[in-house]
């Protein structure tokens, strides 16, 4: 069921003749209400839940109900004739050797999983959302970056004509600047590519339509605290990570079925009471069966219990060690991302962007040639779009660092 929240947003997003500003963390709720790849996990889940009903019942099989009519013929004798003889038995066969326990505490365990899995499944959508949601604002970014560019190509130009007009040019720089208005041309048709991509892969994962274009907020920040030391991070993993909580539960079911396969190769006793009816006389009596296990003693749900045990448990290990390993990737791509954004302080960028307003006064006053104008240009060019690929590089690796430890922001 959608929040109030999240269906406000897809109602604007569906009806509204503006584009609504979407923040990363309305796009993340939204994908976790529309992703289909949840929809499958989540009937998981609710099949676990009503196996559990059935394993809690008190009696997994309905009484037996006997009946029987015939007559009895009498030859000879003092009375010969023919009589109706009519007998009901009711039955019913119990679990009194721990079998109901052990169903109930499998699939509790399988409960467990499912839900796990499905909470696994909804941190790495959570993550991948914020993923493209970096990747569509950095292409937004360059795009806007690369018409700035192309501005400041046709001023060269026009200084570069102006120059040669006045004979303080050659017609080699107005023909190089020529040439780089056409680059500028070019790298803003890539920038377009990349936002289309990057579009469509946010529009997937949040269930949105192909006329939809949402206007994301630029107000998202990156964490500025340190993270904690690695070791630290790796017991913070493999305690809330689903993916473990899940290979744990399935271990605990495939042990709890392992013992309800033992309990069901003990002999179950069925009771029960028949009342007859013979010549005329009202006949009531107690009954008890046992199944005598001679030849079926289970051995096949225990010989693959124990088997499914033994798989559960290679599984949880391997889970545990894959955990680390992430842990230990991301941290390392975080810590790297997050030297690779310092580089780019506030005064660096300033000083990019005046040297990119002043750099073509100065050409048209003659004070730099146009070759020191296209050095200068392309560098501040190139260290503003760094930045921004520095920036959606840290905001996908802090997705991928909550991802690894198991966080759904």
């Amino acid at each position: 069921m959608l929040s109030p929240l999240s269906l406000s947003i897809c109602l604007f997003l569906q009806s509204a003749p503006a584009p609504h500003t979407l923040t990363v963390e309305e796009s993340v709720a939204i994908a976790l209400e529309r992703s289909p790849r949840l929809i499958s996990t989540r009937a998981e889940a609710a099949s676990a839940r009503a196996r559990l009903e059935g394993a809690s019942l008190l009696a997994q099989e309905n009484p037996q109900l006997q009946g029987a009519v015939g007559p009895r013929w009498r030859q000879g004798g003092e009375s010969p004739g023919q009589s109706l003889d009519v007998s009901l038995g009711v039955s019913q066969r119990l679990e009194l050797l721990g079998q109901r326990g052990a169903r109930q505490e499998a699939a509790e365990a399988q409960l467990a999983a499912s839900e796990a899995r499905l909470q696994a499944l909804r941190v790495t959508v959570a993550a991948e959302v914020r993923g493209a949601f970096a990747r569509l604002l950095a292409a937004e970014q360059e795009l806007r970056l690369d018409d700035e560019g192309r501005l400041l190509a046709e001023q060269a130009l026009r200084a570069a004509e102006e120059r040669l007009t006045a004979g303080a040019a050659s017609r080699i720089e107005v023909n190089t600047a020529r040439v780089e208005m056409g680059r500028a041309a070019h790298e803003r048709v890539l920038s377009v590519q990349r936002r289309s991509l990057a579009l469509a892969e946010l529009r997937l994962l949040l269930g949105l339509e192909p006329t939809d274009v949402p206007r994301l907020s630029e107000d998202w920040k990156p964490d500025e605290a340190e993270p904690p030391p690695l070791e630290a991070l790796m017991e913070r993993a493999l305690a809330q990570r689903a993916e473990v909580k899940a290979a744990r539960a399935e271990l605990d079911a495939a042990r709890a079925e392992v013992k309800l396969a033992s309990r069901e190769a003990l002999p179950v006793p069925r009771l029960g009471a028949t009342w007859s009816r013979e010549e005329g006389a009202h006949i009531v009596q107690g009954t008890l069966g046992i199944e005598l296990p001679l030849f079926n003693r289970n051995q096949a749900a225990r010989g693959l219990g124990t088997a499914r045990q033994l798989q559960a448990q290679a599984t949880l290990e391997a889970t545990e060690r894959m955990v680390r390993s992430e842990v230990a990737l991301a941290l390392e791509r975080y810590q790297n991302a997050r030297a690779a954004m310092a580089v780019y302080g506030a005064d660096v960028l300033e000083a990019l962007q005046q040297n990119l307003v002043l750099v073509n006064e100065a050409y048209r006053a003659g004070k730099v040639d146009f070759f020191q104008l296209l050095v200068i240009r392309r560098e501040a060019l190139d260290a503003r779009r760094g930045s921004i690929e520095a920036l959606a590089e840290l905001h996908i690796a802090e997705a991928q660092l909550q991802s690894a430890l198991g966080s759904l922001p």
